[in-house]
């Protein structure tokens, strides 16, 4: 849950790229105030069918298997001493160590971020 320490090339919190995703203002807030924001590239958006008891189909999500925490996310929260749930939750079982976040690539603050978002990106033009 906790194995990415940097953000991914496509990592929304990863510096130059909000231009890219200009994610709304209520998508970021729901984000910064999630308990847990998982990588995107760690989750399987696949549903599979399975049989229920009488032979029909039943959808049957799997994103749970193997996802990971956002590593810019958690970077950017750490650094801002605003600890999403699932981070707290894995300091104190010893499962998430923060001092193993890279925070090189991610923006300096939310607010930076939050700015980068807001601002269109000029080589899609």
């Amino acid at each position: 849950m906790f194995k990415l320490t940097r953000p991914c090339s496509d990592c929304p919190f990863r510096k130059g790229s909000g231009e890219t995703f200009r994610l709304q203002p209520d998508r970021l807030d729901e984000i910064f105030e999630a308990v847990a924001f998982q990588c995107h590239k760690t989750v399987d958006y696949g549903v599979e069918e399975e049989e229920d008891e009488n032979g029909d189909p039943v959808p049957v999500d799997r994103s749970g298997d193997h996802p990971q925490q956002c590593a810019g996310l958690m970077s950017l929260l750490y650094r801002e001493h605003r600890e999403n749930q699932i981070m707290q939750v894995g300091e104190r079982l010893g499962g998430f160590d923060p001092s193993k976040l890279d925070h090189s690539d991610v923006y300096d603050s939310i607010e930076a971020a939050r700015a980068a978002h807001r601002k269109r990106d000029r080589s899609k033009r």
